[in-house]
């Protein structure tokens, strides 16, 4: 009997340096040689450690898809499906028609901060995240859900004095009739070769740069509640498609380095 109260602590001791099989936490995220963090949209979001840096953000595999520029240590909620997805290393739009737009909605409210994404603005249907040099929008609808994710751009540092921030502009603002609802454009636009009738709006903004105009719309569009059907780079012209009200009005901005062209259609 002395003998086996002597051995048992030894033996509890040995098991606990045994790894279980299968325990790995598939959450945090991983990367290859030189790669960026890949993380599981099964995970749980309790800050996971990354080793992808915060400007270039994660590489995320979810619903049997490979997403680059997710916010770091963030990813997705278990169970999600993934209608379209698109970004690059500094950002990313997906839209998922699973889990319910409630649930994602839950699911950001207590992962976001968690893994240092506070939240920002939370009006119910629309939830606002920003932290880490991200900014993360979740964006429901009553049939799914818009996650976009952007690395915030540095400040550039100027000499002049400070002004107050601008706001995005209406179609009123540039003289532009027909467009959907809630259609904006960027602050500081200014158009050109403007054709307005009644099956539509086409224009070419010359200002601002192409790059600042494509960024705003990559977080305009979702926010103000278009579908996002692609975003696409081909030699050298960047194109992004939208809908509207289950395609009533359909649209496409596309930019190169002369411009950006910006066309509606009312169906």
């Amino acid at each position: 009997m002395r003998h086996l109260r002597r051995v048992l602590p030894a033996l509890a001791g040995t098991a606990l340096l045994i790894p279980a099989a299968g325990c790995g936490d598939s959450a945090v995220p991983v990367s290859g040689p030189g790669g960026a963090g890949t993380t599981s949209a099964s995970a749980p979001t309790s800050t996971p450690a990354s080793t992808a840096g915060t400007e270039q953000g994660d590489r995320v595999e979810v619903d049997g898809r490979t997403v680059v520029g997710v916010a770091p240590g963030l990813g997705f909620p278990a169970g999600s499906k993934v209608d379209t997805a698109f970004g690059d290393p500094g950002a990313a739009t997906v839209i998922l028609t699973a889990p319910t737009p409630e649930q994602v909605l839950a699911h950001y409210r207590q992962a976001g901060p968690a893994a240092g994404y506070p939240v920002g603005t939370d009006t119910g249907q629309t939830l606002h995240l920003a932290g880490r040099g991200w900014s993360v929008a979740v964006i429901t609808t009553s049939r799914d859900t818009t996650v976009t994710f952007a690395r915030d751009r540095p400040a550039e540092r100027s000499t002049a004095p400070p002004q107050a921030e601008q706001s995005a502009l209406t179609g009123r603002d540039l003289g532009v009739t027909n467009l959907p609802f809630n259609f904006r454009f960027p602050p500081g636009s200014q158009v050109r070769d403007l054709s307005d009738t009644a099956a539509g709006a086409r224009l070419t903004l010359v200002e601002p740069d192409p790059e600042r105009v494509l960024a705003f719309y990559r977080a305009a569009l979702p926010q103000g509640f278009f579908d996002v059907t692609g975003d696409r780079t081909t030699g050298g012209t960047t194109t992004i498609t939208f809908d509207k009200d289950d395609g009533e009005w359909t649209g496409t901005i596309e930019a190169t380095d002369e411009g950006v062209t910006v066309t509606t259609v009312r169906h």
